[in-house]
């Protein structure tokens, strides 16, 4: 037997480990918790990764599906939209007549005409107005810089 043992020394080195646990069966015992407590993580965490793997792989093909189904909606979408402008141009242009006779243009002309000499004019009295204010401002700074500079003459 102790052939064996030499011969298999991994078979040694646990059998001196059980013999070492059940002298010491306390500490043993921790350590045996210990050790299922991380088995215990370790095949949850497994159980996890191959549930979100699982989870991907089954929703890879739906998200591709969902893709095609969404580009080709858009495709449709920009081909009706181009079919229907090319219809409604088309029968906008059979539609179109002249509106304005030529003697309406004539009276258009004149009242356009009437109105610009309206705007000129009231533009010249607001220029007007504009310089008398700005005449009457300056008389003031000047009066004011004069008292002022009195003031400081004075003291």
């Amino acid at each position: 037997m102790n052939d064996w043992l030499s011969q298999n020394r991994s078979v040694f080195q646990l059998a001196q480990i059980i013999a070492w646990a059940a002298n010491h069966p306390i500490i043993s015992f921790i350590i045996l918790l210990f050790v299922l407590a991380i088995l215990a993580s370790i095949m949850q965490a497994i159980g996890r990764l191959v549930e979100v793997v699982s989870k991907s792989i089954l929703q890879v093909p739906l998200k591709l599906i969902l893709a095609v189904v969404k580009f080709s909606f858009l495709s449709l979408n920009q081909i009706g939209g181009v079919a229907i402008k090319k219809l409604t141009n088309s029968q906008k242009y059979n539609h179109d007549l002249p509106v304005l006779p030529a003697a309406n243009s004539q009276l258009m002309q004149l009242k356009k005409q009437q109105r610009l000499e309206e705007i000129c004019q009231r533009l010249a009295e607001i220029h007007k107005e504009q310089q008398e204010l700005l005449q009457e401002a300056t008389e003031l700074l000047a009066k004011s810089e004069i008292a002022s500079e009195q003031e400081i003459i004075g003291k």
